[in-house]
């Protein structure tokens, strides 16, 4: 749900000329979908966890610099870690349930699609309620939820003694 709304912030609140939010937009896009192949290339040979919780943490700079800059720079740097988030954590988050699944791995899959289709039914929804509010402040917030995330997934597996 970040393309839509950040355009609509680079553009309106920030009034920057359409070539440049297409610029913003199009390094968040190369380095999301561009960097897939290392995201999951790194996934497989240093574990799934640890690239998870990277993905949360790039996610989260990324979101926080988004609701805090406004220079193109920074603007450009924000929107490449967020889209570099996503290559790191979407591949590994896919695969770990497969390797902690076993015999059920159908069963799994399909609870997975089902939230994930969840979201990107719920998305929109939210989207239109937060429609009013300011573009930085549900930035911060999503910077917070991820951080929120990643120290909930972090305790978690300090609790069962593994290495996150």
């Amino acid at each position: 749900m970040l393309m839509p709304y950040l355009a609509l912030y680079l553009s309106g609140d920030l009034g920057l000329a359409a070539w440049l939010g297409g610029l913003i937009l199009g390094v968040r896009n190369l380095s999301q979908q561009g960097m897939f192949l290392l995201g999951g290339s790194l996934a497989d040979r240093l574990g799934y966890k640890p690239m998870i919780m990277a993905g949360l943490v790039l996610r989260s700079i990324g979101f926080a610099l988004l609701g805090l800059v406004e220079s193109l720079p920074a603007l450009i740097v924000a929107s490449a870690l967020t889209g570099l988030a996503d290559a790191l954590f979407n591949p590994a988050a896919r695969a770990y349930p497969a390797q902690e699944a076993g015999d059920r791995k159908v069963e799994v899959f399909a609870v997975f699609i089902v939230f994930y289709q969840a979201g990107i039914l719920a998305g929109p929804v939210i989207g239109l309620l937060l429609n009013g509010a300011a573009f930085r402040l549900i930035c911060l917030v999503a910077a917070g939820l991820f951080t929120l995330l990643g120290g909930v997934l972090w305790i978690i597996e300090l609790g069962r003694g593994a290495r996150p």
